[in-house]
């Protein structure tokens, strides 16, 4: 009897203790349920419409910024500098004189040919008065012929002795002006190595002028790319000195052959570069525009975000009351917009506020 009320015991407490486990389960699953069938509250944020607009297909491509001119100017005699009248960075017009040299013993020898020109032309005035005197004398027969003949030789001699003489006051005149150098063409002054005192020789450089205006930009075009490049396209450059400006140029030369090396095609393109802010040396990154278009998506630099840990920039959408996260390919970023070359489409409405509020599939309302 004690071991039937035993085991009546034991039955008893196993019911209560199954009973008691099974109602603590039940509410466990009833407060998840019930936790995970919460609505996030939308999260308020300001959104754009991408923006679509038809743009010149272009070709980027890379290079410097080269002189369209550039001459080293030598002395045409040797001699020493006396005057160096400009200094490096001058602007010089063509013919303007950038050095002077000690011409003394030109002009001597200038003065002396001059001199001896004279002397000619007095003895060939005076042989010249001696014939036209004989001509008479010759047909009444009180001078012979020969004599007549002798004269006129002698006029012959001094004309050419005149002429000699001519010759080398053109040539000590020449010598003068070659003491004076002059620059080659309008441009500007890089170098100037020489100062006065100096002696120079026909190989001394005696000024580096170079013409900057227009200026020429040496770009190297891939060899995908090359046989879409011609002579007349619009070129479009930025350099670091100015990134928030973009200068436009056309291509004026394409070099017939690839670099062997490179495998790339050298194309120049040349720039007006009216108020001097390309240099000779600058680096720059350029765009040369093709004649077909194609239709390019910009977006609000403010919609575009790239999360920590993450390579790839990332927008996110207003679809439907939610927020949908796209992975994108961005461009450079231009004033205020940000190209868009994947990820998006015309008509999408892209997010720029709250970003970090926000999850794919979160609730939102746009303000």
């Amino acid at each position: 009897m004690r071991r039937r009320r035993s085991d009546w015991a034991v039955l008893a407490a196993a019911s209560l203790l199954t009973l008691a486990c099974g109602t603590g389960k039940g509410s466990t699953t009833d407060g998840a349920a019930s936790s995970s069938t919460v609505p996030s509250a939308p999260v308020a944020v300001t959104s754009a419409p991408v923006q679509v607009a038809e743009e010149p297909v272009t070709i980027r491509a890379t290079g410097s910024f080269t002189a369209a001119e550039s001459s080293k100017v030598s002395p045409l005699v040797s001699g020493q500098i006396i005057a160096t009248p400009v200094n490096v960075g001058a602007t010089v017009k063509a013919g303007e004189v950038i050095a002077r040299l000690d011409d003394r013993d030109a002009r001597a020898k200038l003065v002396q040919a001059k001199a001896t020109l004279q002397q000619a032309q007095a003895t060939a005035a005076n042989a010249k008065a001696q014939m036209e005197r004989s001509a008479g004398l010759v047909k009444t027969g009180d001078i012979s012929a020969v004599d007549f003949e002798t004269l006129t030789t002698q006029v012959e001699t001094a004309n050419a002795q005149v002429a000699q003489a001519q010759a080398q006051v053109t040539v000590a005149q020449q010598q003068v002006d070659e003491t004076v150098i002059q620059a080659p063409f309008r441009g500007h002054v890089s170098a100037r190595p020489v100062a006065a005192g100096e002696y120079v020789t026909t190989a001394s450089s005696i000024a580096t002028v170079v013409q900057i205006q227009p200026i020429k930009l040496e770009l190297q075009i891939p060899e995908a790319d090359a046989a879409q490049v011609n002579v007349g396209m619009a070129v479009s450059a930025q350099v670091a000195s100015y990134p928030d400006r973009e200068f436009v140029g056309t291509i004026t030369a394409k070099n017939p052959a690839l670099s062997p090396e490179s495998r790339a095609l050298t194309v120049v393109a040349e720039f007006k570069n009216d108020d001097l802010a390309l240099n000779p040396g600058m680096f720059a990154s350029a765009a040369v525009k093709l004649p077909q278009t194609q239709q390019v998506i910009s977006v609000p630099s403010e919609a575009v975000f790239t999360p920590a840990g993450s390579p790839s920039a990332q927008v996110y959408i207003a679809l439907e009351g939610k927020a949908r996260l796209r992975v994108v390919q961005a461009g450079p970023q231009q004033g205020n917009l940000v190209p868009i070359a994947s990820g998006l489409e015309p008509g999408d409405v892209v997010i720029t506020s709250d970003h970090d509020k926000l999850f794919d599939g979160q609730p939102v309302t746009v303000r």
